[in-house]
């Protein structure tokens, strides 16, 4: 509009202009007209040069002002959309900000939830009361002991403890069943923790040091899969460490209940395994129902030849029960099998040698407190005797094939 306006306004001088060139001279003396006519003529060409150069320059302020006005409106536009720009931006920077403070956020609570449960799967260390000293009389105590991490309070120990090797460092004080109550007590304990395989002897050795003022705990006899996770608990809550105890239980309890095989062999492809207890001075025994050898049996999915065959508890090997009882498999522990003469004095021993087992060669060794201790390695015992069990029927001829 406002270059519509500037080029009226040029128009208009221009048309004044023409209209001053075309209008009629009035009629007066020739000299004085001539003189007139001469300063007129210059009055009127300085109006006229006046005149184009107002309306040039009122058309160029025209211009001016239209472009300063266009500019004007120019910026007042980018002012605008930069107005309406920025709180968009700014929205969208509180947006990304928010949107990073809730990652941040749930980062965070992501850290928290990961560290408390680490926490809670870890075993609940408990502190055991200052100057506690303990005395273990049996191979599977000292164990527990070490797998609750209370090692450096044990002050003594029997025999038996072999596992682990740091235990062979501590002092000895003789067999479990075969005590002296002062050796013990020279060890100043708090406490004194027995076995349940072998019963703290010469009766009245407890009596001896329960009047010394020494704490005596002496687990039960025990044969069944829960064996370890009570002995932990026992002897966790004797210590006041009861979490700490609990926590060791239950990982226990786990890995017993992972040995077990995959699939339950049926009736017909189950193996026979007979436990033959050996030492030094011709001590031979065979076992059977009701002892921790049927346990570990069983749960390595063999059949116990002696419960099968009819045999309670403990009796004395003969070459004619082991020709009724006929396993595929023996069972030995280490020491004996040592005492014996290894495989071939195994086999030597009269009746051994004419069964499925004998004729085969199929002995499986294992070390005694790891067999019956029913320690924390329990699910160790059971998963050696598994695997042997399960090499020895993918070496038997495929019944299929026999019979053709």
């Amino acid at each position: 509009m406002r270059k519509a306006i500037a080029a009226m306004l040029v128009a208009l001088a221009i048309s004044s202009l023409a209209c001053a060139d075309s209008a009629p001279a009035p009629q007066i003396d020739e000299t004085a007209q001539a003189a007139q006519a001469s300063q007129s003529g210059q009055a009127g060409q300085a109006g006229q040069a006046e005149q184009a150069e107002q309306a040039v320059q009122t058309a160029s302020t025209a211009q001016d002002q239209d472009a300063t006005v266009a500019e004007q409106e120019q910026e007042t536009q980018e002012s605008a959309a930069q107005t309406v720009d920025q709180p968009a931006q700014q929205r969208q920077s509180r947006g990304q900000q928010e949107q990073q403070e809730q990652a941040a956020q749930q980062k965070n609570q992501q850290t928290s939830q990961q560290t408390n449960q680490a926490q809670a799967e870890q075993p609940q260390i408990e502190p055991i009361p200052e100057g506690t000293r303990i005395v273990s009389l049996f191979g599977d105590v000292t164990e527990v002991l070490f797998a609750l991490d209370v090692d450096e309070y044990i002050v003594g120990v029997d025999v038996s403890s072999v596992f682990p090797e740091a235990a062979q460092e501590l002092p000895d004080v003789g067999f479990a069943g075969a005590l002296n109550a002062e050796g013990i007590l020279a060890l100043n304990p708090t406490i004194v923790i027995g076995g349940s395989t072998v019963t703290p002897g010469p009766p009245g050795v407890v009596d001896q040091l329960q009047q010394a003022g020494v704490e005596v705990l002496v687990l039960p006899e025990l044969i069944g899969l829960d064996s370890p996770s009570i002995k932990i608990r026992a002897i966790g809550e004797a210590l006041g460490i009861p979490r700490r105890a609990e926590a060791l239980a239950q990982r226990v309890e786990s890995e017993i209940e992972a040995a077990s095989p995959d699939i339950e062999p049926s009736a017909s492809e189950q193996l026979s395994v007979l436990f033959v207890y050996l030492r030094r001075g011709g001590i031979q025994l065979v076992s059977g129902a009701g002892r921790e050898a049927e346990t570990i049996i069983t749960a390595a999915g063999g059949l116990d030849a002696g419960a099968a065959a009819g045999i309670e508890g403990w009796q004395p090997l003969s070459p004619e029960s082991l020709l009724a009882i006929n396993p595929d498999v023996y069972l030995v522990m280490e020491l004996g099998y040592d005492a014996v003469g290894e495989l071939e004095g195994l086999l030597e021993i009269p009746g051994m040698a004419e069964t499925e087992a004998g004729l085969n060669r199929r002995v499986i060794v294992m070390e005694d407190i790891l067999l019956l201790g029913f320690g924390p390695r329990m699910a160790e015992s059971i998963v050696q005797l598994r695997d042997y069990l399960a090499e020895v029927q993918a070496s038997l001829p495929d019944s299929s094939d026999t019979d053709q």
